[in-house]
């Protein structure tokens, strides 16, 4: 009989990996194993055709469900690129880069606005809402 508090790596590879917005980010295709420590450091994410895998550590998944691997956070990555709108519904540029305090604490992002302009700093707590894009607050 299987022990239910314990899972294989045949439970683990494949599964779809889903972050915190219900993204579906790609699947599990390998797991990072310490050998000092013998202990599970990540897994790595297959995020599909043209697209870089993703590394992530175990601090940053929630639960492993039966088919989904649930994260506990945003990847980084996925919002460079993103469009920027402010409470008015109007697009005031798009993400360039992420600053940090920290490892993993977003303490800001940086907007470009133009072709001619210079990138915005736009402090986290002026962030309402991440999703499929940054909503700025009032």
């Amino acid at each position: 009989m299987r022990d239910p508090n314990f899972i294989t790596s045949d439970d683990i590879l494949g599964k779809d990996v889903v972050d915190t917005q219900g993204d579906v980010l790609g699947v599990i295709q390998k797991l990072h194993i310490d050998k000092r420590n013998k202990q599970i450091l990540g897994i790595t994410v297959d995020q599909g055709f043209m697209r870089p895998d993703l590394f992530i550590g175990l601090e940053h998944i929630a639960q492993f469900g039966v088919d989904t691997v649930f994260l506990n956070t945003y990847p980084k990555n996925k919002m460079k690129g993103m469009d920027v709108i402010n409470s008015q519904g109007k697009k005031i540029g798009v993400v360039i880069s992420l600053d940090f305090a920290g490892k993993n604490r977003l303490r800001a992002i940086n907007v470009k606005k133009g072709v001619l302009k210079e990138p915005e700093t736009i402090p986290i707590a002026k962030i309402k809402s991440i999703g499929h894009n940054i909503i700025l607050k009032d």
